[in-house]
């Protein structure tokens, strides 16, 4: 609805100092930079909107308006000030042209005067989304078009391209970039489709820009801002997942430090991804001289945020601490973790929910048996000192469930058997055996009994036995009668009994999450639970024919 100005000298308490309504008072984005006493405020939604500047020297009594316009534009997606020059991005016009990007000079901050239009020079570029500038080199984020960098002529007011990046792995709507201090590494984001990495590049030579690396803290996740503080850390803001600080002094393999997760309704923390995909957190601003971080959430409102990791640098002799592993692994194969940390003699790693859970080992091994994400951190020393990173592997299984129709007699070979594929990495291939073919369906089949083989995307596997008979008819599992769960209410041990039959089991919490669990278990099994919270819990029972759930109590 306008724009708020807020006192952050007490960051645990901070207060509304100023608001001021803009012209259009019922949008969903406001943008703003500021160039010495002045605040600069865009907008790009409909509706009589206008440019504004607003004087902050009486700050924290108000602010001034000195100008509200729609002469230079009426809309604007987003601006930045370099120097005493304003470029702003995605014009409307009064008239309802546009421009991609203008840039106009603030030697009188009140007045500003435009001195170019980018589509004078670049009528190619269709629109441009951000932008990042520094001493005039201009890093434009094009959308669909992709990455741009253009050099505003200061002698001329002309734009001349240096350089482009317009396919790369994990490409989609080129969204926003920033560079480190030493000029070697950008840092870039792409907003749709969501669920698309961040990509660290080289950009010391502009006419040949190599990706180095793209990552995620979770598949899903969104990365949308990006905000690089010095040559090894990156903050962003991520939509449903919040802040997230990524370490990138080695800028071929970035680094999760830490995170802060402003929407924790939904995203990676709970694997609840209904919804706005573009929900959470919009944008933040860590520039401050005490390396306080603002961050605005778009239905959680605003929060102020601070880590040691940023506050207090590794001082100079520290291990540097990194590793590789893969992003991604199949539930009960061995993960192995390469260890590229500089400067450390001795390591401590911790694998919660791994086996092993810790290790001291230069490069270690870990299994997991369950699905999930789980939490990773290297500790470093180098016995003078020590330092940490942590991050994530998120572990996959892949479930199937099958539905089939019997022949319509013993020697017919019309019955059909279709599985149903999740858990895992799509896309799913199947195979058949001893007959079928290898999609998700097989046609034709006569009565006997058939195993359907299935493998993710990422090599996660899994089998399914289905047998048909001569009844017509659609069949699907029915939950087995003589299923018993026992004691119920339980405290120590509770017994699964399903007699004659091989079957998994997974024990799950009221928040919907993976507490225990037990592959190919035969006629019974006793599960400990003794160091389980009180509470209602979910027991899921599989067999070759499909699954069936009991509730149990723990007290």
């Amino acid at each position: 609805s306008g724009t708020y100005l807020k006192d952050v000298k007490n960051p645990a308490t901070p207060s509304v100092s100023a608001f001021s309504a803009g012209t259009y008072t019922n949008g969903y984005s406001r943008e703003t930079k500021s160039y010495q006493k002045y605040s600069y405020v865009v907008s790009d939604d409909g509706g009589p909107n206008s440019f504004q500047i607003f004087d902050m020297s009486n700050l924290p009594a108000g602010v001034n308006k000195v100008y509200d316009s729609q002469s230079l534009f009426k809309r604007g997606h987003t601006l930045w000030v370099d120097g005493n020059k304003l470029y702003v991005a995605g014009i409307t016009y009064s008239n309802n042209t546009t421009s991609s990007m203008n840039v106009y000079s603030l030697a009188t901050p009140t007045a500003p005067v435009l001195l170019r239009k980018l589509n004078q020079d670049a009528n190619f570029i269709n629109y441009v989304h951000d932008m990042f500038v520094r001493n005039d080199t201009v890093y434009a984020s094009c959308g669909n078009q992709g990455l741009y960098v253009f050099k505003f002529n200061s002698g001329t007011n002309t734009f001349s391209q240096l350089g482009s990046l317009t396919t790369y792995s994990g490409s989609g709507y080129n969204h926003s970039s920033c560079i480190t201090p030493n000029g070697q590494t950008l840092v870039f984001t792409d907003e749709v489709p969501a669920g698309l990495p961040f990509k660290t590049a080289n950009v010391t030579n502009l006419s040949n820009i190599q990706v180095l690396a793209t990552a995620n803290q979770f598949p899903q996740t969104t990365p949308h801002n990006v905000f690089v503080v010095n040559n090894q850390y990156v903050f962003f803001s991520s939509y449903q997942d919040g802040t997230q600080l990524y370490d990138i002094s080695n800028p071929s393999n970035p680094v999760l430090a830490g995170f802060f997760d402003t929407f924790p309704a939904g995203g990676g923390n709970n694997n609840n991804w209904a919804g706005d995909n573009y929900d959470g957190q919009w944008g933040m601003y860590p520039y401050f001289p005490s390396k306080n971080i603002f961050a605005l959430d778009q239905k959680n409102g605003a929060f102020m945020l601070k880590t040691s990791l940023f506050q207090n640098p590794v001082s100079p002799g520290s291990p540097t601490v990194s590793y590789i592993s893969q992003g991604t692994v199949c539930a009960g194969s061995v993960v192995i973790f390469t260890n590229t940390s500089q400067g450390a003699t001795s390591y401590s790693w911790s694998f919660p929910g791994g086996t092993p859970n810790t290790s001291s080992v230069t490069n270690p091994t870990v299994s997991y048996a369950l699905p999930g994400t789980y939490n990773i951190l290297l500790s470093a020393s180098n016995g003078s000192s020590s330092a940490s990173s942590g991050g994530n592997i998120i572990v996959k299984e892949v479930q199937s469930s099958i539905t089939y129709t019997n022949a319509s007699c013993s020697t017919c070979t019309n019955g059909a058997a279709a599985a149903t594929a999740s858990g895992g990495v799509s896309p799913y291939t199947y195979t058949w055996l001893p007959t079928g073919g290898n999609t998700a369906s097989a046609n034709g089949l006569s009565p006997g009994c058939y195993t359907v083989n299935i493998t993710d995307a990422i090599g996660c596997a899994a089998s399914k036995t289905v047998c048909i008979g001569s009844a017509t008819g659609l069949n699907t599992f029915n939950p087995f009668l003589n299923t018993l769960l026992y004691p119920n209410p339980a405290e120590e041990t509770v017994i699964i009994e399903l007699q004659g039959e091989v079957f998994n089991y997974t024990l799950y919490n009221s928040l919907s999450q993976i507490v225990a669990g037990g592959n190919k278990n035969y006629n019974a099994c006793t599960v400990n639970i003794s160091k389980l919270l009180k509470g209602i819990y979910v027991v899921e029972i599989e067999t070759f024919q499909g699954k069936t759930q009991k509730k149990l109590i723990i007290r």
